[in-house]
C-alpha cells in the first residue's frame, strides 16, 4: 500500500466522527473534490487534503473526508448498483446514515453491522418484527433489546418513526439528513423519496426462496461496503440449507409427505373479513417447507395472497398440516384444525399430524424465521433423518449471527414453546 493510501485511510479514520454528525443529506452528483473527469485521482484528493489542511480550500470537512475514503476504497470512482426494481442507483459519497422503511432491509443492516448508522425506521422495526413483543406490545428478551443500542444510546424503539404501512413522513426524513433511504420494492417510491428526502433511495427486499435472501444480503453488502461480513452471513445460511438439503434431496419424492401450509394460521377460522388471515390462506411458494422435505399441496396455485377454499383442502388430503402463530405468545390454531368437523376426516387430522410452526411474515418475510421453519419442519416431516439436530443450539446461533445476541431462541421458546417438543 502507498504511503499516498496508508495517510487518507488515517485522514479517514480521525474525520470520521465528525463527519458523521455534520453530514447533510443532498442527492449528490459529483464526487467531491473532483475536477470534473469523474474520477478521483492520487494528486487531486491529496491536493485538496493539503489545501485544507492550510486553510486554502474550498472544500468541506466532509468534502476532504469522503473524497479520501472513495479514493482508498471505491478506487476514486462513483458506486453504482441496480435495485429490486431495476433501478440503477448511483452513490458519489460513502453512507454514513441509513434511514430503512421495512424490518427486512432494517434485519440485514443490523447483521451486516451498520445499526449504529440507522438514524430512522418504520413502525415495525421500532416495534416487534426484530426484537420480540408480546401480544400487549410489552417488549419481551429484555436484555436483547438493550443489548441492540441505536447510535447515540438507547434501543430500537428510539429511533424516530418515519413511516407507517400506509404512510411516509418524507419531511422528517428529510430533516435526519440521510446518505440513503432502503425502502420495501412493493411501494414503487424510490424516484419519489430521492426527490423528497435528497438523497439514493435504493427498493430492495427478501423472499421465500434463499436465492432471494442471498441476492438481499449481498446487494446491501456492496452498498455498506460490508462485502467480507455479507458473504459470511450468506454461507451461515448455506451452510444451514445444505446441512437439510444433503439428505432431502436423496429423498424419493414418494418418502415425503404432503403438506398443507397454513402460514397465516387459523385463529381467525375459515374467514378473516379484514385481513384475510385465515386458515385457508397459504403459499404456493415456500423453500424452507420443500427443502425440509415436504411436498407442498399449494405449489400450482397461482398469484398472490392465495387462498384456497376449505373444500380443496379436504380433496388435497395433506398428511401433515402447518400452522403457524403469529406473536411469540399468541393464540395456536391447531385446535381449529383438529377440532372443526369439515376436516376431521383429513389424514393429518385423523393421524395427529397438526402442528404449529413459526410465523413466516413480518411486514415482510425475515430470514431468520424462514431458517427456524426450515429446521423446525425438517426435524417434523423426517424426525429420524433428523435426530441430530439441536434445534435450541441452532435457533440461538441463528440469532446470534442476525442479531449478536446469545440465547435469545432459548428465552422466547419460553413463550411460545411448541419447539421444545423436538428437543
Amino acid at each position: 500500500m502507498s504511503k499516498i493510501r496508508i495517510f487518507l485511510i488515517g485522514m479517514i479514520v480521525l474525520t470520521c466522527s465528525l463527519a458523521f454528525a455534520m453530514n447533510a443529506a443532498a442527492l449528490y452528483t459529483t464526487l467531491p473534490c473532483d475536477d470534473g473527469d469523474g474520477v478521483l485521482t492520487e494528486s487531486e484528493v491529496s491536493n485538496e487534503i493539503c489545501d485544507y489542511m492550510l486553510e486554502d480550500s474550498s472544500s468541506t470537512l466532509d468534502d476532504v473526508g469522503d473524497a479520501a475514503y472513495i479514493f482508498t476504497f471505491w478506487d476514486g470512482k462513483p458506486k453504482t448498483v441496480t435495485d429490486y426494481n431495476d433501478r440503477e442507483v448511483t452513490f458519489y459519497r460513502p453512507i454514513e446514515r441509513i434511514i430503512t422503511t421495512n424490518p427486512d432491509n432494517s434485519r440485514i443492516v443490523i447483521a451486516l453491522g451498520d445499526l449504529d448508522k440507522m438514524v430512522s425506521s418504520d413502525e415495525c422495526t421500532r416495534g416487534d418484527c426484530v426484537l420480540p413483543r408480546d401480544s400487549n406490545d410489552k417488549k419481551i428478551a429484555t436484555d436483547a433489546w438493550e443489548a441492540l443500542q441505536i447510535y447515540g444510546g438507547g434501543q430500537l424503539d428510539d429511533l424516530p418513526e418515519t413511516n407507517t404501512r400506509y404512510e411516509i413522513d418524507y419531511e422528517t426524513m428529510a430533516i435526519l439528513q440521510p446518505d440513503i433511504v432502503l425502502d420495501t420494492t412493493s411501494a414503487n417510491r424510490g424516484e419519489l423519496i430521492e426527490e423528497k428526502v435528497g438523497c439514493p433511495c435504493v427498493e430492495a427486499g427478501s423472499g421465500f426462496t434463499f436465492a432471494q435472501n442471498y441476492d438481499h444480503i449481498e446487494l446491501l453488502g456492496a452498498i455498506l461496503d460490508r462485502k467480507e461480513r455479507a458473504e459470511e452471513l450468506n454461507e451461515f445460511i448455506h451452510s444451514k440449507v445444505e446441512m437439510i438439503e444433503s439428505v432431502t434431496s436423496q429423498m424419493d419424492e414418494n418418502e415425503k409427505p404432503t403438506v398443507y401450509f397454513a402460514p397465516r394460521g387459523a385463529t381467525k377460522g375459515f374467514y378473516d373479513a379484514v385481513e384475510g388471515r385465515d386458515f385457508t390462506r397459504t403459499e404456493a411458494v415456500y423453500e424452507p417447507l420443500t427443502i425440509a422435505g415436504g411436498r407442498n399441496l399449494a405449489k400450482d396455485c397461482t398469484g398472490s395472497n392465495i387462498n384456497v377454499a376449505p373444500e380443496q383442502i379436504v380433496v388435497w388430503e395433506p398428511e401433515v398440516i402447518f400452522v403457524a402463530i403469529g406473536t411469540w405468545d399468541g393464540e395456536s390454531g391447531v385446535g381449529f384444525v383438529t377440532e372443526t368437523p369439515e376436516l376431521s376426516e383429513i389424514p393429518a387430522v385423523e393421524n395427529d399430524q397438526v402442528y404449529d410452526c413459526f410465523y413466516p411474515y413480518c411486514r415482510g418475510k425475515p430470514i431468520d424465521k424462514s431458517l427456524f421453519n426450515l429446521l423446525y419442519m425438517a426435524k417434523r416431516l423426517h424426525p429420524e433423518e433428523f435426530s441430530d439436530i439441536d434445534l435450541e443450539a441452532e435457533g440461538n446461533e441463528i440469532y446470534k449471527q442476525f442479531l449478536g445476541v446469545d440465547g435469545l431462541f432459548s428465552e422466547l421458546v419460553e413463550y411460545q414453546t411448541f419447539p421444545k417438543e423436538l428437543y
